[in-house]
């Protein structure tokens, strides 16, 4: 049984006028830090420590907040350093100390999702993704690239410069703690310029000669470690407010020939693309004046399109809907979008 470490000891510079990052709220309703462990197996570890900062505590209840996150995890340790860290693989090397780690160990960003298969024994290894695969990859100028060879061995790894199509995703194994620090106290003394990464102690304990690591490749990864990453996540789990006539169904009114007894005429173009964003990730609630006596057959119409609505809102004013939302830097404005469409028409282009 090995330690899992979460290092979350950055100033998140890249996220101005907002909490710590790993603190963000996704659409979901869970933070960041939650959301880069889903899929990671806790059965794994003896330990998981999640590294923090003092100044993060005393302004943000930093502490707090993550043992109310995890409260039913009785494996989860905070360590609190006393100052932002100058890299990551700092803030490892000084958790490894104060946390009196020892044995395996494995690193995970908290900035983003990686699913891969955990080995049952920790070895010395890195998660990599592979690009002729995934070519969908944003940012790929800033990643660190692994140079592997036919063996699955990796011979370097580089950071921020385009040297393979594999990708390193911020998921690290050591077999032993001792060799980490023994490897950071050694390099530090060289006054390496600039942050140094832990893919600078990975490449000089390669560059040594003594030590092996392979690369296990990632089935799915989701990075969120720019703003504009994780603007395309708020994106995508928007929550639309969806009209009935005129938008889902051909518009009708509560009498006539053609009611909402009996229409059925679905606008096969409004459904795809409703469609695209519910698989995307989108929350839809339906709106309608329609009363409460229909409810029943609307709902079979939208199920037979594969609609699934979070909620269906029934017998609202035959009038304008207005919605109200705040907006902040971490809610950017606009945080509320109208579409005023005209009736029976595309919805594809105001989306």
């Amino acid at each position: 049984m090995c330690t899992l470490i979460i290092p979350c000891a950055g100033k998140s510079s890249r996220f101005p006028n907002m909490k710590p990052k790993w603190m963000l709220t996704h659409p979901d309703g869970k933070l960041m830090i939650e959301k880069s462990l889903e899929g990671i197996n806790f059965d794994n570890f003896k330990r998981i420590i999640i590294t923090i900062v003092k100044p993060h505590d005393e302004k943000y209840d930093a502490k707090l907040i993550l043992e109310q996150v995890f409260r039913h995890n009785k494996k989860i340790e905070i360590c609190v350093l006393e100052d932002f860290t100058q890299s990551a693989s700092q803030t490892i090397y000084l958790t490894i100390q104060k946390m009196n780690i020892q044995g395996a160990f494995v690193i995970k960003d908290s900035d983003n999702k990686v699913l891969f298969d955990m080995p049952q024994k920790i070895k010395n290894a890195i998660v990599g993704f592979d690009l002729a695969k995934h070519p969908d990859i944003a940012n790929i100028p800033a990643k660190s690239f692994l140079i592997v060879n036919e063996q699955n061995i990796i011979q370097d790894i580089i950071e921020k410069q385009v040297v393979s199509k594999c990708i390193c995703l911020g998921v690290y194994m050591f077999e032993r703690a001792f060799d980490f620090i023994q490897a950071y106290e050694e390099l530090s003394q060289k006054n390496v310029k600039g942050e140094m990464f832990v893919s600078h102690i990975i490449s000089y304990m390669l560059t040594c000669g003594n030590t092996i690591f392979t690369a296990i490749m990632a089935n799915f990864f989701e990075d969120w470690g720019t703003l504009s990453e994780w603007h395309k996540v708020q994106k995508k789990h928007r929550t639309y407010f969806v009209d009935v006539d005129g938008v889902i169904l051909k518009n009708s009114g509560k009498y006539g020939i053609v009611n909402w007894s009996n229409n059925k005429t679905v606008l096969e173009e409004n459904i795809k693309s409703l469609l695209e964003l519910q698989e995307n990730g989108a929350q839809i609630v339906i709106t309608t004046s329609r009363t409460e006596e229909y409810r029943e057959d609307l709902i079979n119409i939208l199920h037979q399109n594969k609609i699934f609505p979070y909620a269906i809102l029934m017998g609202l004013n035959h009038a304008a809907r207005v919605v109200i939302n705040d907006f902040a830097p971490t809610n950017p404005y606009p945080s509320g979008i109208a579409v005023s469409l005209p009736r029976n028409t595309n919805i594809k282009d105001y989306l």
